[in-house]
């Protein structure tokens, strides 16, 4: 397996965030308002070491990538806003982060005498191939598993609420469209509608 083969693409990512994660941490959550109001005042607080950072970004790398249409989740700046979202959590849930991060570089000390970052990417691919999806995880790496879970909807939310993630998935917002010709005619077959029968019914739109 090639090194593209076992990066975990952005489009997977995306399908990985799902709506709740989205809601969670997304374009116009509250979290995203204190953040946006942060940084713009420079009152932004590091929470991650930065070996945690360094080991952060790789992971959040290999879960978007950069390729053809954009750069990488470090790249749109993701770190920032996924340090700060861990930094406003509870004392729990900040000790559940350093631990999962943890966990890759003691796993890779186990397996390769190394730290995670210091890994090759095959190396690197290899133990995320034991955690990427917790339905397919052995019961060794359950809890690790669960944490990468949350791990790539964090970056995934981080990612595509940037100003690159907005452009790579092609969102213009509410921008108004003034020469709307209607769907098109194989979607209304599909459908067995018409405009006609619409305007045959109800006198056309005014």
């Amino acid at each position: 397996m090639t090194t593209d083969d076992r990066s975990i693409n952005r489009r997977d990512a995306l399908a990985g965030i799902g709506f709740s994660a989205m809601a969670a941490y997304g374009i116009g959550t509250p979290t995203w308002q204190r953040f946006q109001r942060l940084l713009a005042e420079g009152g932004m607080r590091a929470f991650f070491t930065a070996a945690e950072l360094a080991l952060l970004g790789r992971l959040a790398d290999m879960i978007i990538p950069s390729d053809e249409r954009s750069g990488s989740a470090t790249d749109s700046g993701a770190l920032v806003y996924m340090d700060f979202v861990v930094g406003e959590s509870s004392p729990k849930t900040q000790q559940a982060w350093r631990e999962g991060l943890k966990w890759f570089d003691v796993e890779c000390q186990r397996r390769y005498s190394k730290a995670f970052v210091e890994c090759t990417d095959a190396q690197r691919g290899a133990v995320l191939d034991d955690v990427a999806w917790p339905a397919k995880a052995s019961d060794t790496f359950k809890d690790q598993a669960a944490f990468f879970n949350r791990l790539r909807d964090l970056t995934g939310s981080a990612f595509f609420s940037s100003k690159m993630g907005v452009q790579d998935l092609g969102y213009v917002g509410n921008v108004p469209n003034p020469v709307w010709t209607g769907a098109p005619k194989a979607a209304l077959d599909e459908l067995g509608v018409s405009y006609a029968e619409w305007e045959k019914k109800y006198g056309g739109l005014k």
